[in-house]
Protein backbone atom coordinates (compact mmCIF):
# COMPACT_ATOMS: atom_id res chain seq x y z
CA UNK A 1 0.00 0.00 0.00
CA UNK A 2 1.17 3.65 -0.59
CA UNK A 3 2.18 6.00 1.91
CA UNK A 4 -0.44 8.32 0.96
CA UNK A 5 -2.99 5.32 1.32
CA UNK A 6 -1.29 4.09 4.67
CA UNK A 7 -1.96 7.58 5.75
CA UNK A 8 -5.35 8.18 5.07
CA UNK A 9 -6.30 4.91 6.41
CA UNK A 10 -4.94 5.30 9.73
CA UNK A 11 -6.58 8.78 9.76
CA UNK A 12 -9.77 7.35 9.27
CA UNK A 13 -9.30 4.63 12.39
CA UNK A 14 -8.40 7.53 14.39
CA UNK A 15 -10.86 9.80 13.65
CA UNK A 16 -13.88 7.52 13.84
CA UNK A 17 -12.35 6.78 17.41
CA UNK A 18 -12.00 10.25 18.13
CA UNK A 19 -15.53 11.02 16.59
CA UNK A 20 -17.05 8.07 19.37
CA UNK A 21 -14.52 10.33 22.03
CA UNK A 22 -16.44 13.64 21.53
CA UNK A 23 -19.94 12.56 21.35
CA UNK A 24 -19.43 11.08 25.22
CA UNK A 25 -18.61 14.31 25.95
CA UNK A 26 -21.37 16.22 24.58
CA UNK A 27 -22.52 17.22 28.27
CA UNK A 28 -19.40 19.66 28.59
CA UNK A 29 -19.51 23.04 27.51
CA UNK A 30 -19.37 22.24 23.74
CA UNK A 31 -19.97 24.24 20.70
CA UNK A 32 -23.67 22.76 19.66
CA UNK A 33 -26.90 23.17 17.37
CA UNK A 34 -30.35 23.69 18.45
CA UNK A 35 -30.66 20.29 19.28
CA UNK A 36 -27.81 20.18 21.69
CA UNK A 37 -25.49 17.67 19.21
CA UNK A 38 -21.71 18.81 19.07
CA UNK A 39 -21.46 20.98 15.69
CA UNK A 40 -19.16 22.58 13.15
CA UNK A 41 -21.26 25.29 13.27
CA UNK A 42 -22.36 24.98 16.89
CA UNK A 43 -22.56 27.74 20.21
CA UNK A 44 -20.87 27.35 23.65
CA UNK A 45 -23.37 27.39 25.76
CA UNK A 46 -20.85 29.12 28.73
CA UNK A 47 -18.73 31.81 27.38
CA UNK A 48 -15.30 30.28 26.33
CA UNK A 49 -12.46 32.87 26.21
CA UNK A 50 -9.61 32.31 23.87
CA UNK A 51 -6.20 34.09 23.51
CA UNK A 52 -4.86 34.28 19.71
CA UNK A 53 -1.25 36.67 18.60
CA UNK A 54 -1.67 37.93 15.73
CA UNK A 55 0.54 39.48 12.08
CA UNK A 56 -1.37 42.83 11.04
CA UNK A 57 -0.29 45.50 8.59
CA UNK A 58 0.18 48.41 11.08
CA UNK A 59 -0.18 50.97 7.95
CA UNK A 60 -3.99 50.43 8.02
CA UNK A 61 -5.73 51.60 11.12
CA UNK A 62 -8.58 49.52 12.51
CA UNK A 63 -11.97 51.66 12.47
CA UNK A 64 -12.79 54.63 14.78
CA UNK A 65 -14.24 53.34 18.28
CA UNK A 66 -13.04 49.58 17.06
CA UNK A 67 -9.96 47.77 19.14
CA UNK A 68 -7.84 44.31 18.99
CA UNK A 69 -10.34 43.30 21.38
CA UNK A 70 -13.67 45.05 20.12
CA UNK A 71 -14.07 44.95 16.06
CA UNK A 72 -16.18 43.65 13.68
CA UNK A 73 -15.01 40.42 13.76
CA UNK A 74 -14.65 40.11 17.64
CA UNK A 75 -18.68 41.06 17.80
CA UNK A 76 -19.24 38.48 15.29
CA UNK A 77 -17.52 35.63 17.03
CA UNK A 78 -18.91 36.86 20.20
CA UNK A 79 -22.70 36.44 18.71
CA UNK A 80 -22.06 33.23 16.38
CA UNK A 81 -19.64 31.14 18.72
CA UNK A 82 -20.09 32.77 22.20
CA UNK A 83 -15.98 33.56 22.23
CA UNK A 84 -14.24 36.27 24.23
CA UNK A 85 -11.42 36.88 22.32
CA UNK A 86 -8.43 38.50 24.18
CA UNK A 87 -5.28 39.56 22.35
CA UNK A 88 -2.01 38.33 23.77
CA UNK A 89 0.34 40.58 21.33
CA UNK A 90 0.43 42.02 17.72
CA UNK A 91 3.23 42.76 15.50
CA UNK A 92 4.00 43.96 12.18
CA UNK A 93 4.24 40.85 9.56
CA UNK A 94 8.10 42.04 9.30
CA UNK A 95 8.42 41.40 13.17
CA UNK A 96 5.93 38.41 14.03
CA UNK A 97 8.32 35.60 13.11
CA UNK A 98 11.10 36.76 15.87
CA UNK A 99 8.58 37.62 18.51
CA UNK A 100 6.73 33.93 18.01
CA UNK A 101 10.54 32.53 18.02
CA UNK A 102 10.78 33.68 21.36
CA UNK A 103 7.42 32.67 22.84
CA UNK A 104 8.21 29.63 21.48
CA UNK A 105 11.72 29.70 23.11
CA UNK A 106 9.90 30.29 26.71
CA UNK A 107 7.09 28.50 26.04
CA UNK A 108 4.59 31.32 26.49
CA UNK A 109 2.03 30.81 23.97
CA UNK A 110 -1.44 31.81 23.46
CA UNK A 111 -4.16 29.10 23.47
CA UNK A 112 -4.12 29.18 19.75
CA UNK A 113 -1.55 30.55 16.95
CA UNK A 114 -0.96 30.41 13.16
CA UNK A 115 2.83 29.45 12.92
CA UNK A 116 5.02 28.28 9.38
CA UNK A 117 6.18 24.82 8.30
CA UNK A 118 9.41 25.32 10.84
CA UNK A 119 7.46 26.49 13.44
CA UNK A 120 4.68 23.93 13.54
CA UNK A 121 7.73 21.00 13.59
CA UNK A 122 9.33 23.02 16.17
CA UNK A 123 6.09 22.60 18.48
CA UNK A 124 5.16 19.09 17.75
CA UNK A 125 9.08 18.24 18.63
CA UNK A 126 8.63 20.02 21.73
CA UNK A 127 5.11 18.72 22.40
CA UNK A 128 3.66 22.13 23.10
CA UNK A 129 0.59 21.82 20.93
CA UNK A 130 -2.15 19.75 21.14
CA UNK A 131 -3.57 16.66 18.71
CA UNK A 132 -6.37 17.57 17.53
CA UNK A 133 -7.34 14.48 15.66
CA UNK A 134 -10.13 13.47 18.04
CA UNK A 135 -11.72 16.79 17.38
CA UNK A 136 -11.39 16.68 13.51
CA UNK A 137 -14.60 14.40 12.13
CA UNK A 138 -16.71 16.18 14.33
CA UNK A 139 -16.27 20.06 14.55
CA UNK A 140 -14.74 20.22 10.31
CA UNK A 141 -17.37 21.07 8.17
CA UNK A 142 -17.78 19.82 4.86
CA UNK A 143 -16.55 23.15 2.97
CA UNK A 144 -13.25 23.00 4.98
CA UNK A 145 -12.89 19.27 4.39
CA UNK A 146 -13.80 19.21 0.76
CA UNK A 147 -10.98 22.30 0.07
CA UNK A 148 -8.75 19.98 2.31
CA UNK A 149 -9.24 16.41 0.54
CA UNK A 150 -8.80 18.84 -2.80
CA UNK A 151 -5.21 18.45 -2.52
CA UNK A 152 -5.17 14.65 -2.96
CA UNK A 153 -4.11 14.28 0.90
CA UNK A 154 -1.24 16.72 0.70
CA UNK A 155 -2.99 19.42 2.96
CA UNK A 156 -3.28 16.81 5.81
CA UNK A 157 -0.16 15.13 5.26
CA UNK A 158 1.72 18.27 6.01
CA UNK A 159 -0.87 18.61 9.55
CA UNK A 160 0.33 15.14 10.63
CA UNK A 161 3.21 13.58 12.64
CA UNK A 162 3.02 9.63 13.32
CA UNK A 163 -0.39 9.58 12.44
CA UNK A 164 -1.78 12.30 14.78
CA UNK A 165 -3.58 15.61 13.29
CA UNK A 166 -1.42 18.76 15.05
CA UNK A 167 -3.03 21.33 12.89
CA UNK A 168 -5.61 22.96 10.69
CA UNK A 169 -3.57 23.38 7.46
CA UNK A 170 -3.93 26.19 5.05
CA UNK A 171 -5.19 25.40 1.34
CA UNK A 172 -4.13 28.49 -0.74
CA UNK A 173 -5.45 29.38 -4.00
CA UNK A 174 -2.93 27.89 -6.46
CA UNK A 175 -3.01 31.35 -7.79
CA UNK A 176 -0.87 32.70 -5.17
CA UNK A 177 2.10 31.25 -6.31
CA UNK A 178 1.89 32.79 -9.67
CA UNK A 179 5.24 35.83 -9.64
CA UNK A 180 3.07 38.37 -12.53
CA UNK A 181 5.06 41.37 -13.80
CA UNK A 182 3.01 44.53 -12.81
CA UNK A 183 3.83 47.68 -14.84
CA UNK A 184 2.79 51.19 -15.00
CA UNK A 185 0.17 51.08 -18.18
CA UNK A 186 0.17 54.52 -18.08
CA UNK A 187 3.83 55.19 -18.38
CA UNK A 188 3.41 52.60 -21.57
CA UNK A 189 0.76 54.67 -22.99
CA UNK A 190 2.30 58.04 -22.23
CA UNK A 191 6.03 56.38 -24.29
CA UNK A 192 3.74 54.37 -26.84
CA UNK A 193 5.73 51.40 -25.78
CA UNK A 194 3.81 47.98 -25.62
CA UNK A 195 3.92 45.66 -22.74
CA UNK A 196 7.21 43.98 -22.31
CA UNK A 197 7.06 39.73 -23.29
CA UNK A 198 10.97 39.26 -23.35
CA UNK A 199 13.62 39.86 -21.41
CA UNK A 200 15.32 42.04 -24.00
CA UNK A 201 11.89 44.20 -24.27
CA UNK A 202 12.20 44.49 -20.54
CA UNK A 203 15.48 46.36 -20.69
CA UNK A 204 14.32 48.47 -23.44
CA UNK A 205 11.11 49.18 -21.32
CA UNK A 206 13.14 49.60 -17.90
CA UNK A 207 15.61 51.98 -19.66
CA UNK A 208 13.15 53.70 -20.87
CA UNK A 209 11.58 54.21 -17.90
CA UNK A 210 14.43 55.70 -15.94
CA UNK A 211 15.78 57.75 -18.96
CA UNK A 212 12.87 59.48 -19.15
CA UNK A 213 12.52 59.86 -15.54
CA UNK A 214 9.01 58.86 -15.31
CA UNK A 215 8.87 58.53 -11.39
CA UNK A 216 11.23 61.28 -11.09
CA UNK A 217 14.63 61.94 -10.68
CA UNK A 218 15.31 58.64 -9.19
CA UNK A 219 12.72 56.72 -11.08
CA UNK A 220 13.42 52.97 -10.54
CA UNK A 221 13.21 50.80 -13.74
CA UNK A 222 12.41 47.21 -11.94
CA UNK A 223 12.15 47.27 -8.33
CA UNK A 224 13.28 45.14 -5.63
CA UNK A 225 11.89 43.58 -2.35
CA UNK A 226 11.99 45.06 1.09
CA UNK A 227 15.85 44.69 3.03
CA UNK A 228 15.61 40.80 4.97
CA UNK A 229 12.63 39.68 2.48
CA UNK A 230 13.07 36.87 -0.21
CA UNK A 231 14.72 37.30 -3.45
CA UNK A 232 12.57 34.83 -4.72
CA UNK A 233 9.85 32.17 -4.01
CA UNK A 234 11.50 29.24 -2.14
CA UNK A 235 10.10 25.60 -0.75
CA UNK A 236 9.87 26.96 2.51
CA UNK A 237 7.81 29.97 1.63
CA UNK A 238 6.77 29.14 -1.79
CA UNK A 239 4.13 31.60 -2.69
CA UNK A 240 2.71 34.80 -1.73
CA UNK A 241 5.97 36.97 -1.87
CA UNK A 242 6.39 40.66 -2.80
CA UNK A 243 8.51 42.71 -4.91
CA UNK A 244 10.37 39.55 -5.61
CA UNK A 245 12.81 39.11 -8.83
CA UNK A 246 11.24 35.62 -9.98
CA UNK A 247 9.70 37.15 -12.59
CA UNK A 248 13.64 37.19 -14.18
CA UNK A 249 14.40 33.93 -12.87
CA UNK A 250 11.41 32.63 -14.67
CA UNK A 251 12.20 33.84 -18.06
CA UNK A 252 15.51 31.93 -17.86
CA UNK A 253 13.21 28.69 -16.84
CA UNK A 254 15.72 28.74 -13.37
CA UNK A 255 14.17 27.81 -10.34
CA UNK A 256 16.39 29.06 -7.30
CA UNK A 257 14.78 27.28 -3.90
CA UNK A 258 13.11 25.06 -5.89
CA UNK A 259 14.20 21.04 -5.49
CA UNK A 260 13.65 19.60 -9.09
CA UNK A 261 14.17 16.61 -10.71
CA UNK A 262 16.38 16.51 -14.22
CA UNK A 263 15.52 14.37 -16.85
CA UNK A 264 17.05 10.94 -15.14
CA UNK A 265 14.84 11.36 -12.22
CA UNK A 266 17.99 12.49 -10.02
CA UNK A 267 17.14 15.29 -7.82
CA UNK A 268 18.79 18.88 -8.36
CA UNK A 269 19.07 22.37 -6.14
CA UNK A 270 17.34 24.78 -8.90
CA UNK A 271 20.25 27.34 -7.18
CA UNK A 272 23.11 25.53 -7.55
CA UNK A 273 21.92 25.20 -11.57
CA UNK A 274 23.99 26.62 -14.91
CA UNK A 275 20.22 28.56 -15.79
CA UNK A 276 20.49 30.33 -12.07
CA UNK A 277 23.93 31.78 -12.91
CA UNK A 278 22.78 32.77 -16.47
CA UNK A 279 19.63 34.81 -14.43
CA UNK A 280 22.21 35.87 -12.15
CA UNK A 281 24.28 37.42 -15.20
CA UNK A 282 21.07 39.30 -16.58
CA UNK A 283 20.57 40.79 -12.81
CA UNK A 284 23.72 41.81 -12.60
CA UNK A 285 23.58 43.67 -15.91
CA UNK A 286 20.36 45.34 -15.32
CA UNK A 287 21.99 46.74 -11.62
CA UNK A 288 25.23 47.64 -13.70
CA UNK A 289 23.04 49.76 -16.32
CA UNK A 290 21.42 51.43 -13.43
CA UNK A 291 17.76 49.21 -14.42
CA UNK A 292 17.45 47.53 -11.59
CA UNK A 293 17.00 48.89 -8.19
CA UNK A 294 19.91 50.71 -6.96
CA UNK A 295 18.97 50.17 -3.29
CA UNK A 296 18.64 46.21 -3.90
CA UNK A 297 19.32 44.63 -0.20
CA UNK A 298 19.26 47.73 1.80
CA UNK A 299 15.56 49.45 0.61
CA UNK A 300 13.38 49.74 3.87
CA UNK A 301 10.17 49.66 2.51
CA UNK A 302 9.35 48.45 -1.57
CA UNK A 303 6.03 48.80 -1.01
CA UNK A 304 6.52 52.70 -0.47
CA UNK A 305 8.82 53.12 -3.56
CA UNK A 306 5.93 51.77 -5.76
CA UNK A 307 2.92 53.55 -3.96
CA UNK A 308 4.62 56.83 -4.03
CA UNK A 309 5.41 56.49 -8.23
CA UNK A 310 9.09 55.88 -8.21
CA UNK A 311 8.90 52.25 -9.75
CA UNK A 312 7.70 51.05 -13.26
CA UNK A 313 7.98 47.77 -12.93
CA UNK A 314 8.18 44.80 -10.04
CA UNK A 315 7.05 41.40 -9.72
CA UNK A 316 4.02 40.33 -7.38
CA UNK A 317 0.96 38.04 -6.98
CA UNK A 318 -2.33 38.90 -8.54
CA UNK A 319 -3.62 40.06 -5.06
CA UNK A 320 -1.20 43.14 -5.63
CA UNK A 321 -3.94 45.00 -6.98
CA UNK A 322 -5.64 45.59 -3.76
CA UNK A 323 -3.09 48.35 -2.73
CA UNK A 324 -3.30 49.95 -5.83
CA UNK A 325 -5.40 52.52 -4.24
CA UNK A 326 -2.40 53.69 -2.26
CA UNK A 327 -0.66 54.67 -5.36
CA UNK A 328 -3.70 56.39 -6.82
CA UNK A 329 -4.38 58.59 -4.01
CA UNK A 330 -0.84 60.11 -4.73
CA UNK A 331 -1.28 59.95 -8.84
CA UNK A 332 -4.78 59.74 -9.92
CA UNK A 333 -3.81 58.31 -13.07
CA UNK A 334 -1.81 55.28 -12.05
CA UNK A 335 -2.69 52.68 -13.55
CA UNK A 336 -1.05 49.17 -12.65
CA UNK A 337 -1.69 46.32 -14.95
CA UNK A 338 -0.35 43.20 -14.92
CA UNK A 339 0.97 40.84 -17.42
CA UNK A 340 2.53 36.52 -17.49
CA UNK A 341 6.03 37.85 -18.27
CA UNK A 342 8.34 38.08 -19.09
CA UNK A 343 8.43 34.81 -21.69
CA UNK A 344 11.72 32.58 -22.09
CA UNK A 345 13.35 32.56 -25.37
CA UNK A 346 11.04 29.55 -26.86
CA UNK A 347 7.67 31.87 -25.61
CA UNK A 348 6.66 30.12 -22.76
CA UNK A 349 6.08 31.17 -19.46
CA UNK A 350 7.65 29.21 -16.74
CA UNK A 351 5.91 29.84 -13.03
CA UNK A 352 7.01 28.48 -10.12
CA UNK A 353 4.57 26.89 -7.76
CA UNK A 354 3.99 26.60 -4.24
CA UNK A 355 2.83 23.68 -2.19
CA UNK A 356 -0.70 23.56 -0.96
CA UNK A 357 0.07 25.82 1.69
CA UNK A 358 2.83 26.87 4.50
CA UNK A 359 0.48 28.00 7.50
CA UNK A 360 -1.09 26.10 9.71
CA UNK A 361 -3.38 26.83 13.00
CA UNK A 362 -2.40 25.29 15.77
CA UNK A 363 -3.56 24.71 20.04
CA UNK A 364 -1.46 25.07 22.97
CA UNK A 365 -0.94 22.16 24.69
CA UNK A 366 -3.55 21.71 27.85
CA UNK A 367 -5.95 24.25 26.35
CA UNK A 368 -9.39 23.19 27.00
CA UNK A 369 -11.00 23.86 23.67
CA UNK A 370 -8.51 22.57 21.05
CA UNK A 371 -12.16 22.43 18.82
CA UNK A 372 -11.59 26.56 18.50
CA UNK A 373 -10.04 26.32 16.04
CA UNK A 374 -12.22 24.57 13.48
CA UNK A 375 -14.94 26.40 14.71
CA UNK A 376 -13.76 29.84 13.97
CA UNK A 377 -12.48 29.10 10.54
CA UNK A 378 -15.33 27.01 9.57
CA UNK A 379 -17.35 30.79 10.05
CA UNK A 380 -14.45 32.35 8.11
CA UNK A 381 -14.97 30.29 5.18
CA UNK A 382 -18.76 30.12 5.07
CA UNK A 383 -18.76 34.14 5.85
CA UNK A 384 -16.18 35.43 4.39
CA UNK A 385 -18.24 36.70 1.65
CA UNK A 386 -20.50 38.06 4.05
CA UNK A 387 -17.53 39.90 5.73
CA UNK A 388 -16.33 41.42 2.15
CA UNK A 389 -20.08 43.22 2.13
CA UNK A 390 -20.18 44.40 5.39
CA UNK A 391 -16.98 45.40 6.53
CA UNK A 392 -13.06 46.95 5.33
CA UNK A 393 -11.44 45.54 8.53
CA UNK A 394 -8.33 43.47 7.28
CA UNK A 395 -8.86 40.01 7.38
CA UNK A 396 -5.66 39.83 9.38
CA UNK A 397 -7.80 40.71 12.32
CA UNK A 398 -9.80 37.71 11.86
CA UNK A 399 -8.61 35.18 15.41
CA UNK A 400 -6.37 32.28 13.89
CA UNK A 401 -7.19 32.55 10.49
CA UNK A 402 -5.74 30.21 8.06
CA UNK A 403 -6.71 30.87 3.76
CA UNK A 404 -8.79 27.86 3.11
CA UNK A 405 -9.98 28.10 -0.73
CA UNK A 406 -10.52 26.25 -3.03
CA UNK A 407 -7.44 25.75 -5.59
CA UNK A 408 -9.25 27.20 -8.36
CA UNK A 409 -10.94 30.02 -6.82
CA UNK A 410 -9.56 33.26 -8.41
CA UNK A 411 -9.18 31.76 -11.72
CA UNK A 412 -12.71 30.48 -11.68
CA UNK A 413 -14.05 33.94 -10.09
CA UNK A 414 -12.30 35.78 -13.09
CA UNK A 415 -14.12 33.59 -16.06
CA UNK A 416 -17.33 34.39 -13.94
CA UNK A 417 -16.83 38.12 -14.41
CA UNK A 418 -16.08 37.82 -17.92
CA UNK A 419 -19.40 36.21 -18.44
CA UNK A 420 -21.57 39.02 -16.30
CA UNK A 421 -19.32 41.63 -18.51
CA UNK A 422 -20.34 40.13 -21.75
CA UNK A 423 -23.80 39.47 -20.77
CA UNK A 424 -23.14 35.94 -21.22
CA UNK A 425 -24.60 33.28 -18.85
CA UNK A 426 -22.43 33.09 -15.80
CA UNK A 427 -20.83 29.22 -15.11
CA UNK A 428 -22.90 27.51 -12.51
CA UNK A 429 -21.43 27.59 -8.72
CA UNK A 430 -21.90 26.88 -5.05
CA UNK A 431 -21.62 29.96 -3.04
CA UNK A 432 -20.28 27.25 0.12
CA UNK A 433 -17.31 26.64 -2.49
CA UNK A 434 -16.33 29.64 -4.04
CA UNK A 435 -17.22 32.04 -0.92
CA UNK A 436 -16.73 35.24 -2.72
CA UNK A 437 -18.22 34.74 -6.13
CA UNK A 438 -21.68 36.40 -4.76
CA UNK A 439 -19.71 39.40 -3.36
CA UNK A 440 -17.66 39.77 -6.42
CA UNK A 441 -20.51 39.60 -8.78
CA UNK A 442 -22.63 41.66 -6.34
CA UNK A 443 -19.05 44.64 -6.14
CA UNK A 444 -18.37 44.55 -10.25
CA UNK A 445 -21.25 47.51 -10.73
CA UNK A 446 -19.91 49.74 -8.19
CA UNK A 447 -16.38 49.39 -8.84
CA UNK A 448 -15.72 49.30 -12.62
CA UNK A 449 -17.95 51.40 -15.21
CA UNK A 450 -20.32 50.10 -17.21
CA UNK A 451 -20.36 48.69 -20.01
CA UNK A 452 -17.18 47.13 -18.89
CA UNK A 453 -15.41 47.42 -22.14
CA UNK A 454 -12.22 49.24 -21.05
CA UNK A 455 -10.24 48.62 -18.16
CA UNK A 456 -8.47 51.78 -17.75
CA UNK A 457 -8.26 53.47 -14.18
CA UNK A 458 -10.55 55.93 -15.63
CA UNK A 459 -13.64 53.97 -15.23
CA UNK A 460 -12.99 52.55 -11.74
CA UNK A 461 -14.25 53.70 -8.72
CA UNK A 462 -11.29 53.28 -5.91
CA UNK A 463 -13.91 54.85 -3.16
CA UNK A 464 -15.90 51.26 -3.74
CA UNK A 465 -14.68 49.09 -0.04
CA UNK A 466 -13.83 45.82 -2.91
CA UNK A 467 -11.93 48.01 -5.43
CA UNK A 468 -9.07 46.11 -4.76
CA UNK A 469 -10.38 42.49 -4.80
CA UNK A 470 -11.81 43.47 -8.25
CA UNK A 471 -8.94 45.04 -9.33
CA UNK A 472 -7.32 42.14 -8.57
CA UNK A 473 -8.96 40.13 -10.30
CA UNK A 474 -9.70 41.40 -13.29
CA UNK A 475 -5.98 43.56 -14.19
CA UNK A 476 -4.15 40.71 -12.18
CA UNK A 477 -5.67 37.51 -12.17
CA UNK A 478 -6.60 37.86 -15.75
CA UNK A 479 -3.25 37.61 -16.66
CA UNK A 480 -3.03 33.95 -15.89
CA UNK A 481 -6.41 33.12 -17.47
CA UNK A 482 -5.07 34.55 -20.60
CA UNK A 483 -1.92 32.87 -20.60
CA UNK A 484 -3.73 30.03 -19.92
CA UNK A 485 -6.20 30.15 -22.73
CA UNK A 486 -2.98 31.08 -25.04
CA UNK A 487 -1.37 27.71 -24.29
CA UNK A 488 1.70 29.38 -22.96
CA UNK A 489 1.76 28.41 -19.04
CA UNK A 490 4.52 25.46 -18.18
CA UNK A 491 3.33 25.56 -14.34
CA UNK A 492 7.22 23.94 -12.51
CA UNK A 493 6.54 22.87 -8.88
CA UNK A 494 9.00 21.56 -6.10
CA UNK A 495 9.94 17.58 -5.52
CA UNK A 496 9.97 18.53 -1.76
CA UNK A 497 8.00 21.85 0.19
CA UNK A 498 9.52 20.59 3.07
CA UNK A 499 12.65 19.93 5.33
CA UNK A 500 14.80 16.85 5.75
CA UNK A 501 16.32 15.92 9.23
CA UNK A 502 20.01 17.40 8.04
CA UNK A 503 18.22 20.76 6.84
CA UNK A 504 16.76 21.00 10.44
CA UNK A 505 20.62 21.28 11.54
CA UNK A 506 22.68 23.00 8.51
CA UNK A 507 20.22 25.02 6.28
CA UNK A 508 20.27 27.97 8.16
CA UNK A 509 23.32 28.56 7.08
CA UNK A 510 23.33 27.09 3.58
CA UNK A 511 20.50 29.33 2.63
CA UNK A 512 22.36 32.43 4.10
CA UNK A 513 25.06 31.49 2.21
CA UNK A 514 23.03 31.40 -1.22
CA UNK A 515 21.43 34.97 -0.24
CA UNK A 516 24.29 36.58 0.95
CA UNK A 517 26.35 35.59 -2.23
CA UNK A 518 23.57 35.91 -4.79
CA UNK A 519 23.18 39.50 -3.62
CA UNK A 520 26.73 40.09 -3.67
CA UNK A 521 26.57 38.84 -7.71
CA UNK A 522 23.74 40.78 -8.86
CA UNK A 523 24.87 44.54 -7.07
CA UNK A 524 28.30 43.77 -8.70
CA UNK A 525 30.19 43.12 -5.22
CA UNK A 526 31.04 39.81 -6.37
CA UNK A 527 31.71 38.38 -10.24
CA UNK A 528 29.54 36.23 -11.46
CA UNK A 529 32.26 33.00 -11.17
CA UNK A 530 31.69 33.34 -7.64
CA UNK A 531 28.70 31.07 -8.42
CA UNK A 532 30.57 28.08 -9.14
CA UNK A 533 32.91 28.76 -5.71
CA UNK A 534 29.41 28.94 -3.93
CA UNK A 535 28.22 25.97 -5.58
CA UNK A 536 30.99 23.68 -4.41
CA UNK A 537 31.11 25.16 -0.68
CA UNK A 538 27.05 24.41 -0.88
CA UNK A 539 28.00 21.15 -1.65
CA UNK A 540 30.97 20.22 0.40
CA UNK A 541 29.12 22.02 3.74
CA UNK A 542 25.72 19.76 3.80
CA UNK A 543 24.14 20.51 0.22
CA UNK A 544 24.96 16.98 -1.13
CA UNK A 545 23.73 15.07 1.99
CA UNK A 546 20.60 17.02 2.10
CA UNK A 547 20.14 16.38 -1.49
CA UNK A 548 20.66 12.96 -1.29
CA UNK A 549 17.35 13.05 1.83
CA UNK A 550 15.36 14.39 -0.51
CA UNK A 551 15.90 12.03 -3.35
CA UNK A 552 15.34 9.28 -0.95
CA UNK A 553 12.21 11.22 0.40
CA UNK A 554 11.35 11.26 -3.52
CA UNK A 555 12.04 7.58 -4.30
CA UNK A 556 9.53 6.34 -1.55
Amino acid sequence: MKKKQLLAAGLAGIMALGSLTMTGTAAENLPVDESGNPSPFGKYEEPVTVEVIQSINPTIPLPEGDSATDNYYTRYIKENMNIDIKVKWQAASSDYSQKLNLAIASNDLPDILVVDEQAFKKLVKSDLIEDLTPYYETYVSDTVRANIDQTDGKAMERATVDGKIYALPNVQSEADSFNLMWIRQDWLDELNLEAPTTIEELETVAKAFVDNQMGGENTIGILGPTINSRLYNDFIVSANNMNNLDGIFQAYQSYPGFWLEDENGEVVYGSITEKTKEALGELQKLYAEGLLDQELGVRKDADEAWKSGKAGILFSPWWHGYNVKDAIANDSEAEWKAYASPLAADGQWYPKMGSTGSNYCVVRKGYEHPEVVFLLNNFLRRDEGLFTLETNLELSYYPGRVVIAPEDECSFSVEALKAEMAGEEIPEYSSADYKSLDSDLLSLPGCLAEPYDDLGIENWNTEDPNFGRIYSLLMGMMAVTDAEEEGIVNRTYSVLYSQTETMEKKWTNLKKKEDETFLKIIIGEEPLDAFDTFVEEWKAEGGDEITAEVQESVNK
